[in-house]
């Protein structure tokens, strides 16, 4: 696997231009905007495989302009094989416009679920490895503003006795109109982080995050347990300059989404975990 610190590189400086040009290689050269989020989640090394196995999806994109122009992005996958046990899943939102009169958004879900039976006095474990990557920018201030969120989390639920017994959380944000900015990296005592990266540039006309964690957790049961793994992503991203009147722009939803398929297939979404 490449370092963390060449995987960001990667992403910010050959990435998001290979995506802007694929995607948006008609728009002229004029102000402009941008705002990415990503995340992905990998769970390996089981102690057992689950009974059963839940995968969901879910993209929205949304671009409204009218003296300018917008595209938007949004892309979710999936998966949790039972032989051998693993899951992983990914969601990639992008936004970018040029010029003025344009508001674009794009949303990306993605969710796993796993039940297992946990026999007495036997350990359930795994590994995991999760990681979040956040990008804006614009050109003029205050009339562009950029946003994009990333939030991850994961719980072990106890469904005998109905309560949540471990859970991870990752969530950031960058906003080019506030100072709100964030990166945070929460989880309970029973997980192990082996290994916790992050890097950030907060303020200004271009502003990224990205947060690598890597960890494991193992609990053992004095009575047979049914536990499930329940984990949910979201990435979200939004870019306006301003946003135009309603009953003049021209709007395009859903369709857009089928952009994302076609890059995929380009660029294969730049899957870091799996690498």
């Amino acid at each position: 696997m490449k370092t963390y610190l060449q995987f960001v590189k990667r992403l910010l400086l050959v990435v998001t231009p290979l995506l802007t040009s694929s995607v948006v290689a008609a728009l002229p050269t004029q102000a402009a905007t941008l705002a990415l989020s990503k995340g992905e989640l990998l769970f390996t090394n089981f102690s057992q495989s689950p009974l059963s196995t839940l995968t969901i999806t879910d993209t929205n994109a949304e671009a409204i302009f009218q003296g300018g122009d917008v595209a938007t992005i949004a892309d979710a996958e999936a998966s949790f094989t039972v032989f051998p046990p693993e899951a992983f899943n990914s969601s990639f939102s992008l936004a970018e416009g040029v010029n003025t009169d344009y508001s674009g958004f794009a949303e990306s879900e993605a969710s796993l679920i796993g039940s297992f039976s946990v026999e007495a006095d036997k350990s359930f474990f795994f590994d995991f490895k999760a990681f979040l990557a956040l990008q804006t920018s614009i050109d003029a201030a205050p009339q562009e503003n950029a946003k994009a969120i990333g939030d991850m989390s994961w719980v072990l639920f106890d469904i005998d006795n109905n309560k949540v017994l471990d859970s991870f959380n990752i969530a950031g944000g960058l906003f080019t109109e506030d100072n709100n900015d964030f990166l945070k990296v929460n989880n309970s005592k029973n997980i192990v982080i082996s290994n916790q990266k992050s890097e950030s540039s907060f303020g200004g006309k271009e502003e990224f995050a990205t947060v690598l964690v890597q960890g494991s957790l193992q609990r053992t049961f004095a009575n047979t347990t049914n536990v499930a793994l329940v984990e949910v992503k979201r990435n979200q991203v939004t870019v306006k300059a301003p946003e135009p009147s309603d009953n003049i722009a021209l709007l395009i939803s859903s369709g857009v989404i089928g952009i994302a398929l076609k890059y995929r297939r380009k660029v294969n979404n730049a899957c870091f975990l799996k690498e």
